[in-house]
């Protein structure tokens, strides 16, 4: 049987819910140390709670930050070439990069420069 959700808690209200205090005092504090969250949250919105469970929330907190790029439409946004047409495309790039600088030394000293 599905649970009915409770009509007098309220998700938003870090009052009544001890992962948004933890939430919110991180955001204030985000140097701060598991204890010290600890305390801050009893002082603030009175919930007793646990380092463990601010070391959990600290680690979904900051799991959203960890996802892969992907690739764009058009092709730039990547690192692999996946089709034929970006091969083609990457080729062409390459030629005239080439035809430019001159040399292949000329063009790798260019892209070392420019990657960092």
């Amino acid at each position: 049987m599905v649970k009915k959700s409770d009509s007098t808690s309220d998700r938003s209200d870090p009052r009544k819910n001890k992962s948004l205090a933890i939430r919110t005092v991180l955001r204030k504090l985000p140097a701060a140390k598991a204890s010290e969250v600890v305390a801050q949250v009893k002082k603030e919105f009175g919930h007793d709670v646990k380092q463990n469970m601010v070391y959990m929330v600290k680690t979904k907190v900051n799991m959203g930050g960890r996802r892969r790029r992907r690739n764009r439409a058009d092709g730039t946004g990547g690192a692999t070439l996946s089709s034929a047409a970006q091969w083609v495309g990457a080729i062409r790039l390459a030629r005239q990069l080439l035809k430019e600088t001159g040399s292949v030394a000329n063009a790798t000293a260019l892209l070392k420069a420019v990657d960092g």
